[in-house]
């Protein structure tokens, strides 16, 4: 739960939430629970996981959720995109998968919009992100894992020359 405990101050009722490689859903569901009028796309690869997160939904009677079977992002909707990434990524998939959670999330935040990825300290995924990102903080740190949050740059405005 500690990503759960580092974002949870920064939630607002509003926020449209991307909960990646959700697995059983507790992540998301507790995420749902606190956006009174945002919603949150809990997606895994795994059906299984899935099939358990739509039961976990159900059992906690979650109106704002929806949770999807896909392959990272690419089977969301094509125009959609989010205040806030969460992700606990599968770490056993090798460096590549990392990266392409990172770009992907990068890819459907909104510009403003926050990834926050928790990860095994020896796994080094800083400069994945810092690449993708630019800056990243280290914001918790516990028994061997570590959440890092990186902002995605609002458009900068443009001057008519």
């Amino acid at each position: 739960m500690l990503l759960l405990n580092a974002v949870r101050p920064f939630l607002k009722p509003h926020m449209t939430v991307l909960d990646l490689g959700t697995g059983v859903g507790l992540v998301g569901i507790s995420v749902a629970g606190a956006l009174t009028r945002g919603e949150v796309y809990m997606v895994d690869a795994d059906i299984r996981a899935i099939r358990l997160a739509q039961e976990n939904v159900l059992l906690n009677r979650i109106e704002n959720a929806h949770v999807l079977l896909g392959d990272i992002t690419l089977d969301l909707p094509a125009r959609l995109r989010f205040d806030l990434v969460l992700s606990n990524p599968p770490t056993h998939s090798g460096k590549q998968v990392l990266a392409n959670f990172v770009d992907e999330a990068h890819d459907v935040l909104r510009p403003g919009g926050w990834l926050y990825l928790v990860i095994n300290r020896l796994l080094s995924v800083r400069d994945l992100m810092a690449a993708t990102f630019g800056q990243v903080e280290q914001i918790e740190r516990h028994r061997g894992f570590i959440v890092f949050r990186a902002q995605k740059p609002r458009k900068a405005a443009t001057s008519d020359l």
